[in-house]
């Protein structure tokens, strides 16, 4: 077995400069980017997470035999789920799970409601009070959480000039 000799070659301060200076170059170029998604992220993050909870109550409310609410608090930038008492027209509401934040650079509308506290209810039966609750991010991007009545089913649609779109 041979064994290798050091030579002493090795990297100079020259070349350790200009591979500095090559990755300084490539961060600035990245960073606005990185900004960009970040804001996206955020405004679709936000948007999946009603979604989710929006589908959490129906859920709940099937199997529990009660009635459940997703509810906003727009003024503060909260949701949370909360438990009736009853399978139809309960009094007495528990919040369950506790209460999460909404990102922050996102606001959130209520159909045509853009403060205070507003709920959608899922019923025992899978059926919901219709609604729309939007997600608008920093950059202009608006999302639409939709809830059917009939059926409770929940979707995401995405404003595209005056569209809605499927995500």
């Amino acid at each position: 077995m041979e064994l290798r000799k050091f030579n002493g070659n090795g990297v100079s301060s020259l070349e350790l400069a200009v591979v500095l200076a090559l990755i300084a170059i490539m961060a600035t170029m990245t960073i606005p980017y990185l900004g960009s998604w970040l804001k996206h992220y955020r405004v679709v993050g936000a948007s999946r997470e009603i979604a989710s909870s929006l589908q959490e109550a129906r859920i709940k409310a099937i199997a529990n035999n009660r009635e459940w609410r997703f509810v906003v608090d727009i003024d503060n930038n909260l949701y949370w789920l909360d438990q009736g008492d009853k399978m139809d027209g309960s009094g007495v509401w528990t919040t369950m799970g506790g209460k999460k934040s909404l990102p922050k650079r996102v606001t959130v509308t209520v159909d045509s409601y853009t403060s205070a506290q507003h709920s959608i209810q899922f019923n025992p039966n899978g059926t919901a009070q219709s609604g729309s609750i939007y997600v608008k991010g920093e950059s202009g991007e608006e999302y639409r959480v939709t809830i059917l009545s009939t059926t409770g089913r929940v979707w995401i649609r995405v404003k595209h000039g005056s569209n809605w779109d499927p995500v």
